[in-house]
């Protein structure tokens, strides 16, 4: 799991750089960060209660009112159901922020 203070050291470093260029390099970190760390959580919630996608989905639909927020979590969601259960939170924390860094790099393979 990537922790903050490599965050801030990546994007200090960026900084130093050019300063633009970072600024738009350090929204790119946090949120990628915070796909990857809900992503590490819904691998585990997945992990304890042994939820298929539909069941997942329909959970998740019944707790939370119908929003952007609700919409998102179900996005990092269905990524994270691509992977087989077993695959460890860190795994899949490391993937789901992978990707997402290269999707806004434009440098993500196509499946």
């Amino acid at each position: 799991m990537m922790k903050p203070t490599l965050i801030k050291l990546l994007t200090t470093m960026l900084m130093q750089i050019h300063p633009v260029y970072a600024e738009l390099q350090r929204g790119t970190i946090t949120s990628c960060a915070y796909q990857a760390g809900t992503a590490y959580q819904i691998q585990n919630i997945r992990q304890v209660e042994g939820d298929d996608w539909e069941s997942f989905e329909a959970n998740i639909k019944e707790i939370y009112a119908d929003s952007q927020g609700r919409d998102d979590m179900l996005a990092i969601a269905k990524r994270v159901f691509i992977y087989p259960a077993d695959k460890s939170l860190d795994f899949i924390h490391d993937e789901i922020l992978n990707g997402c860094i290269a999707r806004q790099q434009g440098t993500e393979p196509k499946f």
